[in-house]
């Protein structure tokens, strides 16, 4: 069974597909907090701290699409790696390959460090695969729930799970709870959220409350801890962070709220969403090379440098797939 399309869901994954792109830009930059003005500074952490909703929206799609659907364990796995597995080891392995002719300069490795490229990944953004690979283990387990479950119990977890985000996380280790509540933490919460924002509506006022203050604390909380701590202080960027869940949220909302495409972008809003995972797969081999022709974050001033080089990512990045898919044989692994 096919997914349906739904206009809101592809806007919110092309928007997360580019917040991966702008963080990802704005890093260098956002690093040098305290050797670059701060009106310089701002900037990248606009385009970070302001964006740090791109991950667990990921993840809400995946609960908004797949968490409704009933179908036999082994065909969801069946298409999961195929969809997923397949094409991870086809970049995963172009990314050990770069690491060994690049970054190792062809030295010759040992087993042990073939076996670390594959086990942990051959590039640090890959964590996000192993993570979203244990979510989808557990979606025929959550989704039989989830389908059968009352509204009360839905709103019961995601309640455990929001007291998790304040007080039983490990990033504010001060606001620990005594009753230990590991069974509500996690990826989870953002996946039955997920699925609960698609079957409710709420005001846009509320949601755009949501998302402002949940994205000016990420952003202004992290210049006072910076300016505190005289270095990047980077805890309320965390995917778990309070603001974070509240800006992701909100964002969720706000997309569903305005059902819609900006006039003559639809085509190129298709063409996004349907290269988003090669585009996330390949995009940090293609901001290497960026780099070498000088296009990147601090090229010019970040204001404008960080979202050239995002969109110039994004364009080559998808044409890289959009070619590997042309290519019989292989486009089952572009992704």
């Amino acid at each position: 069974m096919s997914i349906p399309k739904v206009q809101y869901l592809d806007n919110l994954r092309v928007t997360a597909t580019l917040a991966v792109l702008l963080i990802h830009s704005a890093a260098n930059v956002l690093l040098n907090f305290g050797k670059i003005p701060d009106s310089a500074w701002w900037f990248a952490n606009l385009y970070n701290g302001g964006f740090r909703y791109a991950v667990p929206i990921f993840v809400m799609l995946s609960g908004a699409l797949l968490l409704p659907r009933e179908e036999e364990i082994g065909s969801f796995f069946k298409k999961s790696f195929l969809r997923i597995i397949l094409p991870f080891l086809f970049y995963n392995s172009i990314f050990a390959i770069f690491n060994w002719q690049v970054r190792q300069s062809g030295r010759s490795q040992n087993l042990a460090w073939i076996f670390k490229q594959f086990f942990d990944g051959a590039s640090y953004h890959f964590w996000y695969i192993y993570m979203i690979v244990g979510v989808y283990l557990f979606i025929p387990i959550i989704g039989a729930w989830v389908r059968q479950a009352r509204e009360s119990h839905l709103q019961f977890f995601l309640g455990m799970w929001l007291v998790t985000i304040f007080f039983d996380n490990s990033h504010f280790p001060g606001m620990s709870l005594p009753v230990k509540l590991p069974y509500f933490t996690g990826y989870i919460g953002y996946l039955v959220l997920g699925f609960y924002l698609t079957k409710h509506s709420f005001s846009r006022i509320f949601a755009w409350a949501l998302f402002l203050i949940g994205t000016l604390w990420t952003m202004q909380g992290t210049y006072v801890q910076s300016l505190e701590d005289g270095k990047f202080y980077g805890l309320l960027y965390a995917n778990f962070s309070p603001s974070v869940v509240m800006s992701t949220a909100g964002l969720f909302m706000l997309f569903k709220s305005y059902e819609g495409t900006i006039p003559g972008t639809a085509r190129f809003r298709d063409w996004v969403s349907s290269h988003s995972y090669g585009i996330y797969l390949i995009h940090i081999i293609v901001l290497f090379y960026l780099v070498k022709i000088k296009i990147y974050g601090a090229m010019w001033h970040p204001s404008i440098g960080i979202p050239l080089t995002a969109f110039t990512c994004l364009l080559i990045s998808g044409a890289i797939v959009w070619v590997l898919r042309k290519i019989p044989g292989i486009k089952y692994l572009a992704g």
